[in-house]
């Protein structure tokens, strides 16, 4: 896919953006489903650099979440203890 064109900009009542490569390439996306807005790619590339940043500065698999471009959360995994393990059924 080389080009997409959005739900809407910034707000709903915006006119719809579409989002491509400068240099005209496939995008570095995949839509699994739905159709996202503006602040939703925002979301996705503010949850992608936080995540990279947490990998190189602990080593440590990482997941965030941002809503509205804000970030809601972030956690590293960690190994749980055999007691932690049965306590939550893993």
């Amino acid at each position: 896919m080389k080009e997409f064109e959005l739900k809407y900009g910034c707000n709903p009542n915006q006119k719809p953006a579409k989002i491509f490569m400068h240099d005209g390439s496939e995008l570095p996306i995949e839509i699994l489903s739905g159709r996202p807005g503006y602040i939703n790619f925002l979301d996705a590339f503010n949850s992608w650099q936080l995540v990279k940043e947490l990998k190189e500065a602990t080593g440590l698999p990482s997941a965030t979440s941002f809503k509205h471009v804000s970030p809601t959360s972030a956690a590293v995994g960690l190994k749980l203890s055999d007691e932690l393990k049965r306590a939550c059924f893993v």
